[in-house]
């Protein structure tokens, strides 16, 4: 049983855009500088089905975001030791995007534990004889 204010359709456009934000990074298109048509791409494909699994989804994005921080970090060790013609600029935008990056997945986070929660609330306690 759901409260009130959540219906199965919200539910699912919820899943739905999930799925359409993973696939939009696994493409790129979140992690390119200047994608302002990602949001509106986003809310386009939030009631397409992938037939991906949930699980699939937040293991890869999770990779993706380790991925970002762990090239941020080498550029920045590689500029710090002069090792290569890195500049700052390039740095540094490798540096905002694994930010933005974590940042986002913690929003992901934080609304999934929220999920949850109202989830556990509306459930009846289930006691074991």
């Amino acid at each position: 049983m759901l409260p009130s204010d959540i219906s199965t359709d919200s539910i699912q456009r919820v899943l739905g855009q999930l799925r359409a934000a993973a696939d939009m990074a696994s493409s790129g298109a979140m992690g390119s500088v200047g994608g302002a048509g990602a949001a509106q791409r986003l809310s386009e494909s939030a009631g397409t089905n992938s037939g991906l699994d949930f699980g699939s989804i937040l293991k890869s994005a999770v990779e993706q975001v380790s991925d970002a921080q762990q090239v941020a970090t080498v550029k920045q060790q590689e500029f710090q030791l002069g090792e290569s013609n890195m500049s700052l600029e390039e740095v540094m935008i490798s540096l905002q995007k694994a930010n933005l990056a974590f940042q986002g997945m913690i929003q992901v986070r934080n609304r999934l534990v929220e999920a949850l929660s109202l989830i556990h609330i509306s459930e009846p306690t289930r006691r074991t004889p």
